[in-house]
């Protein structure tokens, strides 16, 4: 059977790829989404070599394939995405753009646990207050019990990863899944407890506890991510139900546990070293381990400096280096959650990085680095800054740790009672907290919008006008909903927001987004424009995408559309008005108030 032919002929008879809107896949048929589905030519589909049948069902046009579904698939995203793929076949790679996709996909795979992170969190800080107040014993069993509720989400944080990193990376959630079950295994630690384990077909494997961990699990979905494809490819379709995930795991597993997990301990051993350069540094020291800290944190490779603390106190009675650096890495995640809940007009993101901020005082980080710090990019740097800075300041003054506690708000006195004037020791909090603040402030961060409070910009460089004056009574007359229009003086759509491209015109000359938290807007380039038929629109993006605000969406040639006789005011609607208290338009900023 030709694949290629085969899938071509289907989007032929189901009316040519403008008739397309989407499609997508099950384990036998195709599944699309036609603008109009009279178009298709069903009893000619049916009659095709290597099509079992026709069905329609939930607003889908189902061509039934069978067993090759995915090779034929594979034919049909081709042709439907060509243009998209042509464009990132000639986008220019640089360096600051890899990075920019590297931090954006590692983002990615926490951004949609931060709400289960931060509620584990907070039950953390309540055992911390409640043990600390005297009213729940730090052994009782109620205490046990609650510490793995609040732990679990991030003990088991390799699943969570490895699920997000799934579904950024388009790849076998299910497989991916199976990876963090490997490392999290109970047996894989008890392998080295064996006497008798020699590794792996007589290769070493290192035996190591990879629960807390992220990178691990992001590098092995990325890999896994190649390797299947390359599985896909050899298995033969009437086995390929096991034998894809049976090669990919086969090739990918080993290469995790010998390599990919280790190399997170090499990290940790990399520090370890460098640690131990840093212990003749003295106040400096302390500055440069607060700010890599949040760092290894992130790569679950903090733990590596528990050996060299036990020794410390083993040797000298305290340690004027590790704890105290933590405490104001700990500080310095407080002050930038701190401030972005100060600077931030996103309610449910104002109480997340108030909970956070209190939360890192306490010594719980999680829910200040995952939830709010690197989530928002800045804030993240303004955390090391800080971290040094502050750092610095406590190495200075000469606050030693005697003891192994948790570096908290709570804890300080423990800190400070080591010679240290009790007041200048107790300025090390607010000191490092002001640093950090301040320095998260002036460098701002991109806000998220607010469901309660959402600002439309717009889209399209002109003049703004109220869309009661647009010569079309289906926007005049706001039927289609509450909104603006635009006489354009460029021809270019930008994203005015995070969004999912929900609809985009076979014409191209209207495209629909759905924001982050449900607003949904319709962009609608001239009057009667659906006439040309998509001449003079190139669309940069398909039916489906995500996009970022300022992402360049329709390129339209303003001049030529003019000359065919068109009118070439733009209106930009919101078409779920009703889900709104309010919306109004504030001509002299330009941007749409929705509330």
């Amino acid at each position: 059977m030709n694949y290629k032919d085969l899938a071509s002929t289907i989007i032929e008879l189901v009316g040519g790829k403008k008739n397309v809107n989407n499609v997508t896949h099950c384990v036998t048929r195709l599944r699309f989404s036609l603008v109009d589905e009279s178009l298709a030519q069903t009893e000619k589909i049916e009659r095709l070599d290597g099509v079992i049948g026709v069905k329609k069902a939930a607003d889908q046009y189902q061509v039934i394939i069978g067993t090759a579904i995915e090779n034929v698939y594979k034919e049909v995203e081709k042709m439907i995405d060509h243009q998209e793929e042509h464009q990132k076949a000639h986008k220019k790679i640089t360096v600051k753009g890899l990075a920019k996709e590297g931090l954006d996909t590692l983002v990615s795979c926490f951004t949609p646990t931060i709400p289960v992170i931060a509620g584990s969190g907070m039950i953390k800080v309540l055992l911390v207050v409640l043990s600390s107040l005297g009213w729940m014993s730090a052994e009782s069993s109620t205490y046990a019990t609650l510490y793995l509720i609040g732990d679990a989400v991030f003990y088991f944080l390799p699943f969570f990863v490895a699920f997000n990193a799934a579904k950024k990376m388009k790849v076998d959630i299910f497989l991916s899944m199976t990876l963090a079950a490997i490392l999290l295994h109970p047996n894989l630690l008890a392998l080295g407890e064996l006497s008798s384990y020699s590794g792996f077909f007589g290769l070493g494997l290192q035996i190591l506890n990879y629960s807390t961990q992220a990178l691990p699990a992001i590098f092995a979905v990325w890999l896994l991510k190649y390797v299947d494809k390359f599985a896909d490819k050899v298995s033969p379709n009437i086995v390929k139900v096991f034998l894809r995930p049976m090669i990919s795991l086969l090739i990918v597993a080993p290469i995790m546990l010998i390599l990919i997990g280790p190399a997170s301990s090499v990290v940790g051993d990399w520090f370890a070293a460098l640690a131990k350069i840093m212990m003749d540094w003295g106040w400096l020291a302390v500055g440069i381990n607060a700010a890599i800290f949040p760092l290894m944190v992130l790569t679950g490779t903090h733990n590596a400096t528990i050996p060299f603390i036990i020794q410390l106190f083993a040797t000298q009675g305290f340690d004027p280096i590790f704890l105290p650096s933590g405490m104001a890495a700990n500080v310095a995640e407080a002050g930038a959650a701190g401030a972005v809940a100060f600077k931030t007009k996103n309610k449910a993101l104002k109480g997340t990085a108030l909970s956070a901020s209190f939360s890192a005082l306490l010594g719980i980080t999680e829910p200040a680095l995952y939830g709010v710090n690197l989530r928002l990019k800045k804030p993240f740097i303004a955390v090391l800054l800080g971290g040094l800075l502050g750092g610095c300041y406590i190495g200075f003054i000469g606050l030693t740790a005697p003891t192994f506690v948790t570096p908290s708000l709570i804890t300080i006195p423990v800190y400070i009672g080591t010679g240290v004037n009790f007041l200048i020791g107790l300025s090390s909090i607010p000191v490092v907290f002001i640093i950090t603040f301040i320095i998260t402030y002036l460098f701002g961060f991109e806000d998220i919008e607010d469901e309660d409070n959402i600002k439309v910009a717009s889209p399209v460089k002109g003049k703004i006008m109220e869309l009661d004056k647009v010569n079309d009574e289906a926007f005049s007359t706001k039927m289609m909903g509450e909104g603006f229009a635009v006489n354009p003086t460029e021809g270019k759509v930008i994203a005015p927001f995070n969004a999912q491209v929900t609809s985009l015109f076979p014409t191209h000359h209207a495209i629909g987004l759905t924001s982050e938290n449900g607003l949904e807007v319709l962009i609608h380039i001239g009057i009667d424009t659906v006439n040309l038929n998509g001449k003079y629109f190139d669309t940069k993006i398909k039916q489906g995408d995500y996009v970022s605000k300022g992402d360049t969406l329709i390129a339209f040639d303003l001049d030529a559309i003019k000359k065919e006789g068109y009118d070439t005011t733009t209106m930009i609607v919101v078409t779920n008005t009703k889900k709104y208290k309010n919306i109004a338009l504030n001509m002299k900023e330009g941007i749409l108030h929705v509330e």
